[in-house]
């Protein structure tokens, strides 16, 4: 089976569609640059993305949302003309990278240096409230005032019947996590995290190898960021490269 980042897309409610673009926006989530989006179908002549940069920004100065962001066409380039205006009126660009593994194919590292008071489990009754501090301690590495708004998208999240997180736990305190969504075909890897004072220990890897172990056969999927050292460990571990995507962002000031 072929996949692409349509297989990572989460629902989401659709303002509006076009030959050109859909538009994404969560009213529950309007400080979430990853709720509240452009999608574009295919790339956009200047004038079309002129036209498209001045209907979202619209869209969200009347919700009080103070970016915009866009995303570009799985692996197409951005033409010359638009890649100057965007240096030019304050647009950060990102390049995701999709990768994907077999359960079978999967090569741990650091495993060995785990420690043997660490555990990793699904997140259940017992270890829900460790998790959710584990998820508003890494939020704080944001800001104070994005861990409080954030706190009921986190508990919202569980209303979702495809997610099933995962958490590293040494005693009772939470030391990582994964956010996994697991669907018929693969499972998606997201939010990796691991506490500061517990990262270089294996405990990483050790998530890893629970999502391997518990996959069933199916496709594990995880999007890293270009310019990411972690890359360069997927690709130890033996994930493949699939496709690259653009992600546009302006933040008004």
């Amino acid at each position: 089976m072929t996949f692409s980042f349509k297989d990572i897309e989460h629902s989401k409610s659709v303002v509006k569609e076009t030959s050109l673009y859909t538009h994404y926006h969560n009213e529950t989530a309007l400080f979430m640059y990853i709720e509240n989006y452009v999608i574009f179908h295919r790339v956009p002549t200047f004038a079309e993305f002129i036209e498209a940069e001045a209907y979202l920004k619209s869209a969200h100065q009347k919700d009080n949302q103070d970016f915009i962001k866009f995303i570009w066409p799985e692996d197409c380039e951005i033409p010359q003309p638009i890649i100057s205006y965007l240096g030019s009126n304050d647009f950060s660009l990102d390049v995701l990278e999709l990768y994907a593994a077999l359960p079978g194919t999967f090569e741990p590292t650091r495993i060995d240096e785990t420690p043997s008071d660490v555990k990793v489990e699904w997140v259940n009754a017992d270890n829900r409230s460790a998790y959710l501090a584990l998820s508003a301690r890494a939020d704080k590495e944001v800001s104070e005032e994005f861990a409080k708004q954030k706190q009921p998208y986190t508990q919202a999240k569980f209303d979702n019947p495809a997610f099933r997180p995962i958490v590293a736990l040494r005693s009772d305190e939470a030391v990582g996590s994964i956010d996994l969504y697991l669907k018929e075909e693969s499972i998606e890897i997201d939010n990796f995290h691991v506490a500061v004072d517990s990262r270089g220990k294996g405990i990483g890897t050790a998530l890893q190898q629970f999502v391997m172990d518990h996959a069933d056969g199916k496709t594990v999927l995880l999007v890293a960021d270009a310019a990411d050292t972690a890359r360069e460990m997927y690709n130890r571990q033996n994930y493949t490269y699939i496709s690259f995507r653009y992600e546009l962002l302006k933040v008004f000031k």
